[in-house]
């Protein structure tokens, strides 16, 4: 009884390490790609609206070194990350804005692109908890809770789903503490094709720079 008390405290909720092993598999799958370009659908829920709001964007990835996240047809949005600092631009106003890869604003997008050192599956069980796993018809969905104070503060809970094929996720979830619910679906991603190195720059005289 004590030896099983034990692994319960080590597990959270008793899921042992065989449940949790495709999400591994998938994160590890997922940054052997050369490259992914996938269109995807954002919806949104806030308090304060009594209608969802859905935004069509698309993104060009290369894993663990680049991404340019477009939201928006025409265009609202642009988050380019280059390898060195990421860019923040309002492509209606025509402002842009410098952040750190570990800014906290950025944070979630980058766990849900596999970027940076938190998006491993060690990284990631450093920031979360499992809290509940499901696989069928191919696909495996975990639900986390967050673990540092400062990151409870904004986030209640993360939901991850995984084509087991392709090892890319088809759903990304997050539910802040202030009742924001924001889902992006991904469809089905090119993989392994090439990207110009283009498509991570951009002219910069074309933008007002904060700060």
């Amino acid at each position: 009884m004590i030896r099983i008390g034990l692994l319960l405290l080590i597990l959270p909720l008793g899921l042992f390490a065989d449940e949790t092993a495709p999400l591994k598999a998938a994160l590890e799958k997922q940054a052997e790609h050369k490259s992914v370009i996938v269109v995807f659908r954002q919806t949104k829920k806030v308090p304060a609206l009594t209608h969802e709001i859905k935004t069509m964007g698309k993104l060009w990835l290369i894993p663990g070194k680049a991404f340019r996240w477009e939201l928006g047809k025409p265009k609202k949005q642009t988050i380019i990350y280059n390898g060195k600092e990421v860019l923040v631009l309002d492509e209606l106003k025509k402002t842009g804005e410098r952040l750190s890869s570990e800014d906290k604003t950025v944070k979630p997008l980058f766990l849900t692109l596999g970027m940076g050192k938190d998006a491993s599956f060690d990284g990631l069980l450093k920031l979360f908890t499992i809290t509940s796993t499901n696989q069928a018809q191919g696909r495996y969905v975990a639900t986390l809770s967050p673990k540092p104070r400062a990151l409870k503060r904004v986030v209640k809970s993360l939901l991850m789903q995984v084509n087991l094929k392709t090892s890319f996720p088809e759903r990304i979830g997050w539910v802040q503490r202030d009742g924001t619910e924001a889902m992006t679906e991904f469809f089905k991603p090119t993989l392994d094709s090439e990207i110009a190195a283009s498509t991570f720059q951009i002219e910069e005289g074309a933008y007002m720079w904060k700060g």
